[in-house]
């Protein structure tokens, strides 16, 4: 591919003039200072077309560097993990846009809380973390001290809910943060990745929509505006009140099962992994709403995003967590279905009617009960 770019770079000028020559790609070059950092490896992931690239540096006296050429959509995600942490599980990450030039990355021992600058993408990304890094210190403190108590104290609904009920306090605060700078700067480029973070990963078509029009129409039509606009449409597919997108895919018995083969029942369709806590903790409770309402037409239809590596672990969670309804996966990374229906974070669920309407989504314990309740009556 990269052969043929320049060949066709190089071939584009010529109508004009024999003399031209192909401009060469621009070029970005990171470098990170870290003094305090024990890390010994840095890791860079991004997306050039529809190719992952995964670089790595080592790190020498906490500083090390990335080159490369700048990529169509810059965004970055730059990991410096400590030592004995795996890369996939360190929360010592970066968001940082590789454009044209020299990106500086500098902080004292956590990459999380460092600084960027150099380009105009990395210095807007800088001044508004400025802003909200007390509210990510705030709620690592918060998980730090719950994370701290006595078990028997910690698993506790009261506490849990108490947590929740914090951690959403400082959630809304950085909220109000993104939605002053969107208001702010509709002309700039950068409003388009705050969106992003303002929307979150399980984002409403509606408000997802409206916020983005409110952008200024050349940062709408850039590249990035471009795939957030496809992102969006993909969204409005599978809103509420739309038919949900047919989809068949094996069992663990090899099988296929289609989406439609249930139609007449309330559906969920449960997107989940073996590897997914989250979904797992919720998996009690879904078995509980299930036996409760089967026998008046609901069922539930698991989709798994483990991969072929991990099917030993996706059979053994369904035996082990004793989940008695139709499972599938393709076992390969980026499930299909999940493409389909723009789940990009798990867990994560749609409430279909008995026409395969979807009802709602994302509704789990209390709110999932309340609803089938309203739906389908008390529970057997």
């Amino acid at each position: 591919m990269r052969r043929l770019l320049h060949f066709l770079l190089g071939m584009v000028p010529l109508a004009a003039s024999a003399q031209s020559k192909p401009v060469p790609p621009a070029s970005f070059l990171v470098q990170g200072s870290l003094p305090a950092a024990k890390a010994r490896m840095a890791y860079l992931y991004y997306k050039n077309g529809t190719q992952s690239v995964v670089d790595s540096a080592a790190v020498h006296k906490g500083h090390f560097q990335f080159k490369g050429v700048v990529p169509a959509l810059p965004q970055a995600q730059l990991i410096v993990p400590t030592p004995g942490t795996p890369v996939e599980r360190s929360d010592e990450r970066l968001l940082i846009y590789l454009e044209k030039g020299t990106i500086t990355v500098v902080g004292k021992d956590h990459v999380k809380y460092a600084a960027t600058e150099g380009t105009p993408l990395n210095h807007e990304s800088t001044s508004l973390a400025a802003q909200v890094s007390s509210f990510r210190q705030q709620l690592d403190a918060l998980y730090a001290a719950f994370e701290a108590l006595p078990a028997a104290e910690r698993n506790t609904p009261a506490a849990e809910a108490k947590l929740n009920q914090e951690a959403n306090a400082i959630y809304e605060k950085r909220q109000e943060v993104y939605a002053a700078y969107l208001k702010a700067h509709p002309t700039n480029p950068y409003s388009l990745y705050v969106l992003e973070s303002y929307v979150g990963p399980m984002p409403q078509a509606s408000s997802y929509a409206a916020l983005f029009a409110a952008l200024d129409p050349r940062v709408r039509s850039s590249p990035y505006g471009k795939v957030m606009q496809q992102r969006i449409e993909q969204l409005q597919r599978v809103a509420v009140g739309a038919v949900a997108p047919d989809f068949s895919q094996a069992n663990p018995d090899g099988q296929q099962l289609k989406l439609s083969d249930l139609r007449g029942k309330y559906v969920l369709i449960d997107f989940w992994a073996s590897w997914c806590a989250p979904c797992r903790q919720e998996n009690p409770q879904l078995v509980k709403l299930y036996n409760a309402y089967k026998s008046k037409g609901f069922t539930v239809l698991g989709v798994s995003l483990d991969n072929a590596s991990q099917r030993a672990a996706w059979l053994k969670a369904i035996e082990s967590d004793g989940l008695p309804w139709s499972q599938v996966s393709s076992l390969s990374r980026p499930n299909p279905v999940a493409l389909t229906y723009g789940v990009n974070a798990i867990p994560q669920n749609f409430l279909l009617d008995p026409q395969g309407r979807i009802l709602a989504t994302n509704l789990w314990g209390e709110e999932l009960a309340k609803k089938l309740a309203e739906l389908l009556g008390k529970a057997n």
